[in-house]
């Protein structure tokens, strides 16, 4: 099939949503697909490789850059489409809402995806998505988890529950050597002691401020926080000049050394918070499928993680993960220890959330779910 991704994603970017269309598209092309990725250019420091920095192998990028905030994802969808006029794909998928409407009147098969429901949408997006659903050339609509194909279910009666489908984010699987390990600067050098990480942003729920206890409560352990920088610690009101003698910041590192980092560690902890929102203000704590949970399945390493509902979907107590209730921070610690003390349990668990990921959540899966889902629902 000859398949336009299009995407709002920033290409390359910092943001777990650039990961998540650059992995899509990489899978889709392993099948054997011709891609196009539709995005948003981007500069950042360095200007390195896009293939390097996500770590896949290249298929067709088409970049659009432009400077007028307020109707750039506009101007983004209408020059979309009029390459997609040039490209005559068999289907669009994607997450650009705009794009997808556009593609859509212009008589191309959609399939869209979308990670919010119609609840946190501005006026303008609503009004797209409204129309985009009553349009015949939409194959379908994709989301991330159960959870959120029951509340976009509970919000319109123009889709049906056989044209939305529930797929959850996934990870790649890497084959690292001890030389690519290696190439990571481990900014802890005491062998003996226990390395327990967190990757991600430090940011409002994501129970960063937690860690920090642990740290207090653990002593012998050594935390690493992959993803932040001291300096950040004071968005959330931490002091900067506070003591953490056993608390390594790496600061921002690209998904390749992400991934390097995970298997790094001993323990890989998921502190999320019932109050977790992004920039936009987006409470997703109700209908989220994280992509760190599914990288930290890859690496193998036993996950400890908040006992959220949503994530009940992926994850099973003291099989796949050691699930905790969100803020009690004396059960985080005994999670901790558990797995310090019990190698045992540190393989079972971590090689459960490996297998569990090898055999349901990998980007090709994830990928070939989404295209039987489209033929199935092909109306053309």
């Amino acid at each position: 099939m000859r398949i336009a991704y299009l995407s709002d994603s920033n290409i390359p970017s910092k943001k777990a949503n650039s990961v998540h269309v650059m992995n899509m598209c990489h899978a889709f092309n392993k099948m054997g697909h011709e891609v196009t990725l539709f995005g948003l250019k981007n500069r950042i420091d360095g200007d390195p490789d896009i293939w390097e920095w996500y770590g896949t192998e290249a298929f067709g990028l088409e970049l659009h850059g432009y400077e007028i905030p307020k109707l750039r994802l506009w101007i983004h969808a209408w020059q979309t489409v009029r390459k997609l006029k040039k490209l005559k794909p068999d289907v669009v998928f994607g997450r650009s809402l705009f794009a997808c409407l556009q593609a859509a009147k212009a008589g191309i098969p959609v399939c869209y995806e979308t990670h919010d429901p119609m609840g946190v949408l501005n006026k303008q997006q609503s009004k797209a998505f409204e129309e985009l659903l009553k349009s015949d050339k939409l194959l379908g609509v994709v989301v991330l988890s159960k959870a959120l194909k029951d509340i976009l279910l509970s919000e319109t009666d123009k889709i049906k529950p056989d044209q939305i489908l529930a797929a959850h984010d996934g990870a790649t699987v890497l084959q690292l050597n001890k030389e690519s390990l290696n190439t990571y600067d481990w900014p802890a050098q005491n062998s003996s002691r226990r390395q327990v990480g967190y990757v991600g942003t430090i940011s409002q729920g994501r129970g960063i401020e937690l860690i920090l206890e642990l740290s207090d409560l653990l002593p012998q352990v050594d935390f690493h926080i992959i993803g932040g920088n001291k300096s950040d610690l004071s968005k959330l009101g931490v002091p900067e000049n506070r003591e953490l003698p056993n608390v390594f910041f790496h600061g921002f590192v690209s998904p390749r050394e992400a991934a390097i980092a995970r298997k790094k560690c001993d323990v890989l902890l998921a502190p999320y918070q019932e109050d977790i929102k992004l920039r936009s203000g987006k409470n997703t704590s109700k209908y989220m499928s994280p992509l760190k949970i599914f990288e930290y399945m890859e690496a193998g390493k036993p996950v400890i993680c908040s006992d959220l509902p949503v994530l009940r979907e992926v994850l099973e107590d003291d099989l796949n993960a050691l699930m905790v209730q969100a803020t009690n921070v004396e059960d985080w610690k005994k999670s901790v220890e558990r797995l310090i003390n019990d190698r045992d349990l540190c393989e079972r668990i971590g090689g459960r959330g490996n297998h569990d990921l090898m055999n349901k959540y990998t980007w090709q899966i994830r990928a070939n779910e989404i295209l039987s889902f489209i033929k199935e629902n092909e109306k053309i």
